[in-house]
């Protein structure tokens, strides 16, 4: 390998290192949540009717305003929950 290639594998190295720490996995856990919260649900009474999309926070304009997500949740009585995820700073 030449003396470029090492410096240069040292400079994507690092970009992919910090850009590492810094990302937020909030669509992953959300994601998870929302696609496996009534499948997880199998008791003999199945005690949730629904479980929502995964809701990203936008700005009123329609732009990204934060990596927060929100799934709106029904139980069988028609009790509602909102569960968050939230990138913690």
């Amino acid at each position: 390998m030449t003396e470029e290639f090492k410096k240069m594998s040292d400079v994507i190295n690092v970009a992919f290192r910090d850009a590492k720490s810094m990302m937020a996995y909030c669509d992953y856990i959300a994601t998870l949540i929302s696609a496996n919260l009534k499948f997880v649900d199998n008791s003999s009474e199945k005690l949730l009717s629904s479980v929502g999309k995964m809701q990203y926070d936008l700005s009123p304009e329609g732009s990204f305003a934060s990596t927060k997500k929100t799934i709106a949740v029904e139980d069988r009585f028609g009790k509602k929950y909102r569960i968050t995820v939230e990138e913690i700073k």
